[in-house]
């Protein structure tokens, strides 16, 4: 089997049926990484010794007639957010860098539950906590596509692992679309599935040890196809041996899966957040390929809310999230510089809402609930909106400046940074599910679009994104290096 194409689920049905060992897709991968990492830089940390005995143990109980689980003899890498037996831990900080888990998190213990094989972390920014890939420890993470450019963050060496065929399939973590940036940006899929049905235990950050499963944070897939998704989504859903974060029941799907059935709204671009013509006719085009199969169109369905009421209730809820990882000595230096500041001074607002009040928290909840109960309003009348993933495709390394000093090109318009976070917080505030997959690549780039549908439709979400790319021809291409 050829890996530049191969999928997970294809892989897993391969070793179940004996018609690919183990070992032999874990040496392909191992290849892979001799090759593509030495430029790439995704896989940080890897054990292939044990990896390859396990590979060689599945093989030999598969053939014994053992079933393994889901995700039999699979080899995998997995985000260096996730605590991991046997592997560091790091999150990207210089402060956890010997940091080795005595208990794996609970989407570990999951995936070697139902028989995968974990032998490598991938990169991450410090603390998962940016738009592109890069850390002291390990360094930065470049796009397979052009090692130039960002693989996106903070999931960015799950995406550039899964695009090289490192891994065929990963799991992340999206807070502010860092699932959902790097599959867009290294031509992959991605979910974000429905805050809370998948357990963040074992995930730093918090801090090592903590049980709380937070605010907005969830964990998720990332794979060559939609099948992919829901494969590893499942397991996931199995959760491990601690129960301290009770999986949602998720509905099955309503089997939504021809055109003709779909109601499907439209969102190509925003004035506050503007996106660059690649990632607009993208999404345009996706739903003209739509309409045209027969699905029903709506072209102003979205919440009934100002678009900035949604972005700044956004960042409300996300900054004091972020800014509760801090140690004790830096919040408190956020909070010195909040309160100095000039009421105008923009460059203020992240230590304003980072070091901001319980009560301040409460009312951007309460706004929160009012903006969900919209969404819930427009999916009375659509099933899904699709949606831009991120202002731009890859965009060049730029780890230089402060996050608040920097700024994004949107062709040819200097944009803030922070508007990275636009598209991705639309879903994420009112906790929605949203499955990015790969179109057709522009300009020698890929380009993703997100479709984001009701609370819980997770199952019925993937199915709607299995239509969408049987329509539109959209799968996973692999970079042009591979």
């Amino acid at each position: 089997m050829e890996l530049a194409s191969l999928t997970a689920t294809e892989a897993v049905r391969a070793i179940k049926s004996r018609k690919l060992s183990s070992v032999e897709l874990f040496n392909a991968q191992v290849a892979a990484m001799e090759k593509h990492n030495p430029s790439v830089n995704a896989v940080v940390a890897s054990a292939i010794e044990s990896g390859e005995s396990a590979a060689k143990n599945a093989d030999h109980r598969i053939g014994a007639g053992e079933n393994l689980g889901a995700l039999a003899g699979l080899p995998l890498t997995i985000k260096d957010t996730f605590e991991t037996v046997g592997l560091p831990t790091t999150a990207g900080s210089t402060s956890l860098a010997e940091h080795m888990a005595e208990t794996d998190a609970d989407v570990v213990q999951a995936m070697r539950a139902n028989g995968a094989i974990i032998y490598g972390k991938t990169n991450v920014p410090l603390f998962a906590g940016d738009h592109q890939t890069h850390n002291d420890v390990y360094g930065t993470t470049n796009n397979p596509w052009n090692v130039e450019l960002t693989a996106g963050g903070s999931s960015g060496g799950a995406a550039a692992a899964v695009a090289t065929g490192m891994t065929l399939a990963e799991y992340g973590s999206d807070i502010g679309g860092s699932i959902r940036q790097p599959a867009h940006m290294c031509g992959i899929f991605g979910l974000k599935p429905t805050h809370g049905v998948s357990s963040m235990r074992g995930h730093i950050p918090g801090p090592p040890g903590s049980l709380v499963h937070g605010d907005l944070n969830v964990t998720g897939p990332l794979g060559r196809s939609v099948d992919d998704l829901e494969l590893m989504l499942r397991t996931a859903l199995t959760v491990g041996a601690f129960q301290g974060v009770p999986g949602a029941q998720l509905p099955a799907s309503a089997g939504l899966r021809e055109a003709k059935d779909l109601k499907l709204g439209v969102w190509p671009d925003e004035s506050m957040a503007t996106v660059a013509a690649a990632c607009r006719k993208t999404v345009i085009r996706i739903g003209e390929e739509m309409e045209a199969a027969g699905a029903a169109v709506d072209q102003t369905a979205r919440p009934k809310v100002m678009t900035d009421q949604l972005y700044s209730t956004y960042l409300a809820l996300l900054w004091p999230n972020v800014g509760s990882r801090y140690p004790d000595n830096v919040w408190h230096e956020l909070d010195r510089v909040a309160r100095a500041s000039d009421p105008n001074d923009i460059a203020s607002v992240a230590p304003k809402l980072m070091t901001a009040s319980h009560r301040a928290w409460l009312r951007a909840d309460e706004a929160r609930q009012h903006i969900a109960a919209e969404w819930a309003r427009a999916f009375e009348e659509v099933d899904a909106i699709i949606m831009p993933v991120a202002p731009t495709q890859a965009f060049p390394h730029n780890i230089e400046r402060k996050y608040a000093d920097r700024s994004v090109d949107v062709d040819g318009l200097s944009r803030p940074y922070i508007d990275t976070l636009f598209w991705a917080g639309l879903a994420t505030a009112p906790g929605l599910p949203s499955v990015v997959i790969p179109a057709a690549p522009m300009n020698g780039l890929p380009v993703g679009v997100q479709i984001v549908g009701p609370r819980y439709s997770d199952f019925t979400l993937l199915d709607i994104a299995r239509t969408i790319c049987d329509v539109t021809d959209s799968k996973f291409i692999a970079p042009p290096s591979t």
